[in-house]
């Protein structure tokens, strides 16, 4: 099975398989990254030159980071007073800056913001509700323009964009949902559609499919359309309420689709859970949650979801039921609440209050480990509005705020993942990157899998055992870096199976945690 496992094509590059590529960190937008994050907060640089007005989202590709920093608000007939700036993901070392074009007029272009960052290129428009303005393809390497894409959006920050697993982009504004060639900015299709409100109506993705919030007499429903047409194919059950401001969220792997309908009315104010039977969206359940806006929400590797009930707790909660399983207790202070966050391969969870404004230094970002028990560590930021968690690279952790963006990093450790096509879930009868992180530079790794993640299997080094039943090695060799990714091509007969990866570092004699792969 391991012979077929981890079968390399020759033909094809080496892929990243730990960007933070968009807003919720990937097409699902669920903040669930193939990478262990830090434990404490360590430090790894902060970059102060930029005092930002308002925090940008960070976005990882590679070995940068993006983000927006914005000296003040664009003056009609004068300066656009932003610029898109990349760092060097392990020094923060500005690698380069540039402001997007800016025509003087604010009626037509506003600030910049960065949709994502894909396949060797970062998103960018200046474009906002009733202001359409194409999206910009600019070099990750240089920031140079790549082009312009054919259609306009009114989409915004709040919004953001996805990728489909080629990597075209797909953007979702209150009226519109598009789909745009990575490679050229042209149309690939784009189909009408309504939202709630005017921000937060961009899509989360599968490997073939679209999922948006749309109105709908009395509330408001989830929509699905077909990645690959575009094609309206079907709508959940009503959710009652008014209006909302949050995005769906997607667990790819169980066909689950997640939406926080809340307008800061607790008698409607609820987080639903449907289920995609491929023929339609059935309600599995509901449960009331904290009223909250551009909330990114997190699910953890098992399954589990973190979010905010109306009291204030941040919480831990059954994909199967919506019950209560950890709480972390009320945390403070919360402000106007708009939750981004993040979970690592370990479980644990990165979650930031989003804007905070009365005052400025009530910002924050908590950490926990997987059933909330243990504070890992909290910062206090300034305002971090959009600015993270991201988490990404080797483990690193940036978030921005007003003063900084900062990058943290706890001490290497191996770890082994296996990340599905266009960053997605892993997936059978595909290819998938597979990737070990943390192994002595040039170094000999074996990596094994089973069909049987009970019991345990002696290796052929270091006189330890794997964490499984009837485990198959390979042996791979590390880079300089430490780092070993390649495509492979996972057989068909494995989908609905779990199989548990796991790596030894020969050199060190250091074993990784197992990771549980659903396909």
């Amino acid at each position: 099975m391991l012979s077929l496992l981890l079968l390399l094509l020759p033909s094809l590059a080496a892929l990243p398989a730990q960007d933070w590529t968009n807003l919720g960190g990937n097409p699902q937008r669920n903040g669930l990254a193939p990478a262990g994050g830090p434990t404490a907060a360590d430090l790894l640089w902060s970059n102060s030159a930029d005092f930002s007005i308002i925090s940008w989202q960070p976005v990882m590709h590679g070995d940068r980071v993006f983000t927006v920093r914005e000296s003040g608000f664009p003056q009609n007939g004068g300066a656009a007073n932003d610029a898109i700036v990349a760092y060097d993901v392990d020094t923060g070392t500005e690698l380069w800056r540039t402001t997007l074009p800016f025509n003087g007029n604010t009626s037509q272009q506003w600030i910049a913001w960065i949709g994502g960052a894909s396949g060797g290129a970062v998103y960018a428009s200046r474009a906002s509700h009733l202001q359409p303005q194409p999206m910009t393809a600019l070099d990750a390497a240089t920031g140079g323009i790549l082009w312009n894409s054919a259609a306009a959006t009114q989409a915004f920050a709040y919004d953001g964009c996805v990728f489909a697993p080629d990597g075209d982009l797909v953007v979702g504004d209150w009226v519109s949902l598009t789909r745009i060639d990575g490679a050229s900015g042209a149309t690939v299709w784009s189909v009408p559609r309504t939202c709630p409100v005017s921000g937060n109506c961009g899509p989360a993705a599968t490997a073939t499919a679209l999922y948006i919030d749309e109105p709908a007499p009395g509330g408001q429903v989830i929509t699905k359309f077909d990645l690959a047409t575009g094609a309206r194919l079907y709508s959940s059950t009503l959710m009652p309420g008014f209006t909302d401001q949050n995005t769906p969220f997607v667990d790819a792997g169980r066909n689950v689709v997640y939406f926080s309908r809340t307008q800061n009315n607790t008698l409607v104010d609820f987080l639903f859970a449907f289920q995609d039977t491929g023929t339609g969206l059935t309600e599995l359940w509901r449960r009331p949650v904290r009223w909250t806006t551009g909330h990114e929400h997190g699910i953890g590797p098992d399954g589990s979801i973190y979010t905010f009930l109306q009291s204030d707790e941040f919480v831990r909660l059954d994909p199967a039921t919506g019950n209560v399983l950890d709480s972390a207790g009320i945390l403070s202070p919360l402000g106007i609440l708009s939750p981004k966050t993040a979970v690592d391969q370990d479980g644990n969870v990165y979650v930031g209050n989003g804007w905070a404004s009365s005052p400025s230094s009530d910002g924050r970002m908590w950490a926990f480990n997987a059933d909330l028990a243990q504070n890992l560590f909290t910062l206090n930021l300034d305002n971090p509005n959009q600015g993270g968690p991201a988490l990404g690279t080797r483990g690193t952790l940036v978030v921005c705020d007003r003063f900084a963006v900062r990058a943290y990093r706890s001490a290497c450790s191996l770890s082994v993942t296996l990340e599905g096509p266009g960053g997605g879930p892993p997936a059978a009868g595909a290819v998938n990157t597979l990737a070990v992180d943390c192994a002595t530079p040039d170094g000999r790794v074996l990596l094994a899998a089973s069909l049987d993640p009970n019991g345990t299997t002696p290796a052929s080094a270091c006189g330890v055992s794997w964490d499984m039943h009837n485990a198959h090695e390979r042996a791979v060799t590390a880079d300089a870096a430490g780092r070993f990714a390649r495509p492979v091509l996972v057989p068909a007969r494995l989908a609905g199976r779990q199989v548990p990866l796991q790596a030894i570092d020969v050199a060190s004699c250091t074993k990784s945690s197992v990771q549980l792969v659903q396909f």
